[in-house]
């Protein structure tokens, strides 16, 4: 008598159907610029808003972001230095595949824990 109970709760559970889900979609914002001291953390930068944090070596508060892979290998170059970064935020998510982000072949793994990171298309230097 189990044997033809076990058969037809095994049909039933192989015959429900899958219940996928949709990925979520990230959420980007408009083109911002951002302006702060940058430091370089492997495949991302980290922007801190304050300069005597920065100088003083507390690097939080600050935003993690990237530009894309070519652009972002150039980034020492701007190390200590006060720029301007041009890019849209995305609300970041403890869910991401991997704990990070991959922006144009770049990885961001937020070390600044901030709620959001950019996505960088531009850099520039202030004097």
């Amino acid at each position: 008598m189990k044997t033809p109970l076990l058969i037809a709760a095994a049909a039933m559970i192989l015959s429900a159907p899958a219940v996928a889900e949709a990925p979520a979609q990230p959420t980007l914002s408009e083109p911002t610029t951002f302006e702060g001291w940058i430091r370089v953390s492997g495949e991302e930068f980290q922007l801190v808003l304050n300069e005597n944090r920065y100088r003083t070596g507390f690097s939080r508060p600050c935003v993690s972001g990237a530009l894309p892979r070519n652009l972002q290998r150039t980034v020492g170059e701007y190390a200590g230095q006060k720029v301007r970064i041009t890019g849209r935020t995305l609300d970041w998510s403890d869910d991401l595949p991997g704990d990070r982000y991959t922006w144009e072949g770049s990885n961001i793994r937020n070390e600044c824990e901030s709620e959001v990171v950019i996505l960088a298309t531009e850099i520039d230097a202030i004097a």
